[in-house]
C-alpha cells in the first residue's frame, strides 16, 4: 500500500513536468538543470512551511468560514509559496547560461512549481490517503503547475526586458497573478462551504490558459530561433553572447500579440468575478449570522483587505489590455 501511495503522490507532478518539457522543442533545456530546479523547488517547501507555522498560529488566523480561509490564503499561504518558487528561479536559474530565451522562464518556473507540488503532495498523500491523492492530482497539482507557467511567462519577459523598470514590472506582475489565482483557489478549498465547488471551473481555467500559454510560447520560441533572435548556448566555460538591441526589440514585438492581450483580459475578468463572488458570500454570511456592529465591521474590513491587491492587479491588466487593443 505504501508503494501505491508514493506512486500516486509522485506520478501526477512528473506527468505535468513531462507535459511542459514536450513544449520545449526548439532548444530543449538540459534535463539535469531542469531536475535541479525541480529539486530546489521541492526543498523550498521548508521555508514556506516555517513561515506558515510561525504566522498561522496567531489568533488572527483562527477564524472559520470563507473569511478565515481567505485571510489564511491571501495573507500567508499563497504569498509564501509563490515567493519561494520565484526565489528558486531568480537565485539558481536566472543567471545560468542555459536560460537564454523567454520560453525558458516558463520551463524553469514551471519546474520549481512542480517540485514544490511534488514535495507537498507526498506529505498530504502519505498522511491522508489514496482518495486525497487522486483528488489533488486533478486540482492542486495542475493549480501549482499552471500558476507556475503563468508566472514563468512573465519571468521570461523580465529576463529579456530592455529596461530595469520593465524587468521589475514583469517580475512583480507575474508574481501577483500567480499569487492571486493561488490564493483564490486556497480560499475556496479551505472555506468548508459550498463555495468550494467553484474550484472546479477554476481548475478548468488553469488547464485552458496554461495549455494555451505553453503552445503559443513554444510556437513563438520556434519563430524567434528561426529568425536568429537568439543564439545557441556556447561551450562550457564561455559566456553566452549578448542579445543585440535589434534582436531584443524584435523579440518584444513577437510576444505582444493578440493572444497575450487576450490572456490579460481573461485573467483580469476572472479576478473581477471572483472578487464579486467573495463579497456576495460575505454578505450572505453576514445576513445568516447576525453579529455585533464591531464584528460586522471587522468582516467588511477583512474583505476589503483581501480584495484590494487582486483588484489592483485586475485593473492594471484590464487597462493594459484596453490600451494595447486600442493601439492596434
Amino acid at each position: 500500500m505504501l508503494i501505491i501511495l508514493v506512486l500516486v503522490a509522485i506520478a501526477p507532478p512528473i506527468a505535468f513536468l513531462i507535459f511542459i518539457l514536450r513544449h520545449d522543442q526548439t532548444e530543449p533545456e538540459p534535463i539535469r538543470m531542469v531536475l535541479k530546479i525541480m529539486l530546489l523547488g521541492a526543498l523550498s517547501i521548508i521555508p514556506a512551511a516555517i513561515i506558515q507555522l510561525a504566522v498561522l498560529d496567531q489568533p488572527f488566523f483562527q477564524g472559520g468560514g470563507i473569511l478565515g480561509a481567505a485571510l489564511e490564503s491571501f495573507l500567508v499561504v499563497a504569498a509564501s509559496e509563490e515567493l519561494v518558487k520565484l526565489a528558486v528561479v531568480l537565485i539558481f536559474a536566472w543567471s545560468n547560461r542555459n536560460f537564454n530565451e523567454k520560453f525558458d522562464g516558463i520551463v524553469y518556473t514551471g519546474a520549481a512549481a512542480i517540485g514544490f507540488a511534488l514535495a507537498e503532495n507526498i506529505f498530504y498523500v502519505l498522511d491522508l490517503g489514496l482518495t486525497v491523492g487522486i483528488l489533488r492530482a486533478v486540482t492542486a497539482i495542475p493549480g501549482h503547475t499552471f500558476t507556475g507557467v503563468l508566472m514563468g511567462y512573465y519571468v521570461g519577459k523580465a529576463k529579456y526586458s530592455d529596461t530595469t523598470s520593465a524587468r521589475n514590472g514583469n517580475l512583480i506582475k507575474g508574481f501577483l497573478i500567480a499569487y492571486s489565482l493561488h490564493a483564490l483557489y486556497n480560499t475556496l478549498v479551505l472555506s468548508d462551504t459550498a463555495a468550494a465547488l467553484l474550484m472546479v471551473p477554476l481548475v478548468i481555467f488553469y488547464f485552458v490558459i496554461g495549455t494555451r500559454i505553453l503552445k503559443e510560447g513554444s510556437a513563438a520560441s520556434a519563430r524567434r530561433w528561426a529568425e536568429g533572435v537568439y543564439q545557441p548556448v556556447p561551450e562550457a566555460g564561455l559566456n553566452p553572447p549578448p542579445v543585440t538591441q535589434v534582436a531584443q526589440e524584435a523579440d518584444l514585438n513577437l510576444t505582444e500579440d493578440r493572444s497575450w492581450l487576450f490572456l490579460r483580459a481573461v485573467v483580469a475578468r476572472i479576478i473581477f468575478i471572483a472578487t464579486a463572488v467573495l463579497w456576495v458570500l460575505l454578505f450572505i454570511g453576514l445576513a445568516d449570522e447576525a453579529g455585533t456592529t464591531q464584528e460586522t465591521l471587522e468582516i467588511i474590513s477583512g474583505g476589503l483587505l483581501l480584495t484590494v491587491v487582486p483588484l489592483v492587479v485586475a485593473i492594471m491588466l484590464e487597462r493594459s489590455y484596453q490600451r494595447k487593443r486600442l493601439a492596434s
